[in-house]
């Protein structure tokens, strides 16, 4: 029990639901830890650095326009003012050429305990001719920044530029953004991991679905459908398990009729040979024209029980890919021919009339034992099926690249919608049909040797008239042709 409940919660903790949740979680407090990394250790430290930047501008600026007509006391009081700064220009004496206060006795600049020439001198040595620095007023125990920029060159200063301004305690500030940033990111915690739980369901639901769908499929049920609504992945997921799904039932179907037809051809080679062999042991034992007869029955009917193994035999191992080629190069026509003066006694015997045209120049390539089998089966399919008339046409059309052969039948012709199904290894046109020839199997070999060549092939029918398998091979040149 213990070890069930372990399984259950190792697969709940890898299923896609509880992945995307964390996953989320993750990404959303490790938003959270910067943004609080970045208000506690940088805060201050860009307050100050913009400041500084703010203060530099402003210099800039008044030493842009110092000088320059109608720039004027009062523009300077304006900029001090609105920058909250104090502002203080000397000449290169010392001797004040503008001043203004805008923080009364805050202000370090208008303190009488401030040595300005200090700062004029740390504005001189400085490569920049600038000088800034984080002062505390002792006084009021508040910290302010002082700034002091040469006016002129090192070599012929004219004067100084000296600003202060107040920096604001951030402390307090500080402290009420923090309370608001734990409120804001205990809200969006909340958010986050509700979101994230809707959106992990949201991702899983479709798949959820597909699983649940798979496992009736495993348990038998070839008639459920596969629903993958929601993303484009999970609905080609779903069209594919449902054409899966498809093929399944299809296969299952034309598993059980091969069962049905296997049985059906097997059962009857085998109730002939136990009844003939009953009749020769009760009946014709000492009459030895009826004791002939009836074992030649018996041996007719043994070989169509071997022939219909060794086609089972052959189908299985051309579908696993067990089967090799030993391609050669052949003339097709003279092996047409070949092949079928080994119908002269079916002609003879029954009737049947065999057309052949064939080109004994044309040379391709093949197994020329799994090419023969293609002949045999068509052929064979061709006498089956060849109706009252009996003709059977085989006939091959050369190119200068390609051979295409194709055998041709006078008999019922075959329905359109079964057409798809002709060379299905399962499928049979008439189930209960016992062939002239061959297995009924001949279809589903030929079409396995077919791919393994790569050979193009297909069939054409018309109702009432009969129906035409071809193939085409590639065209070789003949041996020691140049």
């Amino acid at each position: 029990m213990a070890e069930s409940k372990k399984q259950t919660l190792k697969k709940s903790l890898r299923s896609i639901r509880f992945t995307v949740w964390i996953y989320f979680a993750i990404f959303i407090i490790s938003i959270l830890i910067m943004i609080w990394i970045s208000f506690t250790v940088s805060l201050e430290a860009t307050y100050r650095t913009e400041k500084t930047s703010d203060i530099t501008s402003i210099a800039n600026y008044i030493l842009t326009q110092w000088g320059e007509e109608g720039f004027t006391t009062d523009a300077l009081d304006r900029i001090a003012h609105d920058n909250d700064t104090c502002v203080l220009i000397q000449d290169r004496y010392g001797l004040s050429v503008y001043s203004y206060d805008v923080m009364g006795k805050n202000c370090l600049l208008h303190s009488s305990g401030t040595s300005l020439a200090k700062y004029r001198k740390l504005a001189y040595e400085s490569p920049t001719g600038i000088y800034y620095a984080e002062i505390k007023n002792s006084r009021f125990e508040n910290n302010t920044l002082m700034f002091a920029m040469l006016i002129g060159t090192k070599e012929k200063p004219t004067g100084y530029l000296m600003l202060n301004t107040s920096l604001e305690p951030l402390e307090s500030t500080v402290d009420i953004l923090r309370v608001q940033m734990l409120q804001v990111s205990l809200a969006m915690l909340v958010l986050a991991f509700g979101i994230s739980i809707f959106l992990s369901s949201l991702v899983a639901t479709p798949i959820v679905r597909i699983t649940r769908s798979a496992e009736k499929l495993a348990q038998g049920d070839y008639n459920v459908k596969f629903n993958g609504r929601g993303y484009t992945e999970t609905e080609q997921l779903a069209e594919t398990l449902n054409y899966a799904s498809n093929e399944i039932t299809k296969v299952d179907t034309m598993r059980r009729d091969l069962m049905a037809n296997i049985s059906h051809d097997l059962r009857t080679p085998l109730t002939m040979v136990k009844a003939y062999a009953e009749m020769i042991r009760d009946l014709s034992g000492d009459d030895p024209v009826k004791r002939d007869e009836h074992l030649g029955i018996i041996i007719e009917e043994s070989d169509r029980l071997a022939a219909l193994v060794n086609d089972i035999m052959d189908l299985t191992k051309l579908e696993n890919g067990s089967t090799e080629l030993n391609k050669e190069p052949f003339c097709v026509g003279s092996r047409l021919k070949e092949i079928m003066t080994r119908y002269t006694l079916l002609s003879e015997r029954d009737g049947y009339k065999f057309y052949v045209s064939a080109d004994e120049e044309a040379w391709g390539e093949a197994d020329l034992i799994k090419f023969d089998q293609i002949i045999y089966n068509l052929v064979n399919n061709a006498v089956n099926y060849s109706g009252e008339e009996k003709s059977i046409y085989i006939m091959e059309i050369c190119t200068p690249k390609t051979i295409q052969i194709s055998v041709t039948d006078t008999g019922e012709g075959i329905d359109k919608e079964l057409m798809p199904l002709i060379f299905d290894r399962y499928y049979r046109a008439e189930k209960h049909k016992r062939e002239v020839i061959g297995t009924g199997l001949g279809l589903s070999i030929v079409k396995q040797i077919f791919i393994l060549h790569g050979f193009k092939f297909g069939v054409k029918s018309e109702e009432g008239v009969g129906s035409t398998f071809w193939f085409e091979m590639d065209r070789v040149k003949k041996p020691g042709e140049k």
